[in-house]
Order: structure tokens, then sequence, then C-alpha cells
């Protein structure tokens, strides 16, 4: 006859609807309750905000610091080529001369016959220093 609170005429036993009416009638908060929460809820909320600004304007900073680090080593790179140029250009001038072969023309670059010998842009270098004054 009983299946599980059911009776056969399939009304609730009396003690099923005082536990529904129990749950109803539990403590409720109040609104000052409810509004503590909220405003709990809102700074907890402004904390985190505040806490995400702070990290992407960190990542922002670290960013910046990365390009102003890869323009620094860009132009330590090109300043290590120009001076390993005019190393090697010295070396061939005095290699050059060494051999008694004075010719303003780099290595590899072959005049044509009946083509005037003209003067390098390169060689209009007023003061090179010499493979010892370079700093290393």
């Amino acid at each position: 006859m009983d299946d599980g609170g059911h009776r056969e005429n399939g009304r609730l036993k009396a003690d099923q609807y005082r536990t529904a009416q129990g749950q109803w009638l539990m403590h409720q908060p109040s609104m000052k309750q409810i509004m503590a929460i909220m405003a709990e809820r809102d700074a907890a909320i402004q904390e985190r905000n505040l806490a995400l600004s702070e990290k992407k304007a960190a990542i922002a900073e670290r960013d910046m610091a990365f390009l102003q680090r890869d323009a620094a080593i860009a132009e330590r790179n090109n300043a290590i080529a120009e001076r390993d140029n005019a190393i090697a250009n010295l070396q061939y001038r005095e290699n050059s001369l060494a051999s008694g072969n004075i010719s303003s023309c780099p290595p590899g670059f072959h005049i044509s016959r009946g083509v005037k010998h003209m003067q390098h842009p390169q060689q209009h270098v007023h003061h090179l220093p010499h493979i010892s004054e370079v700093p290393y």
C-alpha cells in the first residue's frame, strides 16, 4: 500500500508536507545581510579587476623591455658587423700594401678593360682606428 510516501489514492502523506514546508520556512537572510554580501562580492570583483589591470600593465612593461632589448641587440650586432668589415678592409689594405699590389678594389671586384679606375666611397674615410686601437 505504501510506495515511497504515496497512498493508493495518489496523495502524499502529511509528514511529506511538513518537510517541504520546513524548507521554505528556513531563516531567510535580511536585507542588510544581502547588501553586505553584495558589497563584499563587489569589493572582491574590484580587487580582481585591479589585479588584472596591474598584471596587464606589468606585461606591457615587460614587452616594452623585450623590444628595447631586441633593439639594443640589433644595434650591437650592426656595430659588430661594421667593426668586422672595417677590420677586414684594413687587413686587405695591409695585405695589398705588403704584397705590392696597390689596388683600391676589394677582393672579388674586377675592372673591365678600358674602364677608368674610380675611387670607392669607403676610401674617403679620414681616420680608421688601427686594429690594436679597436676596443673590445
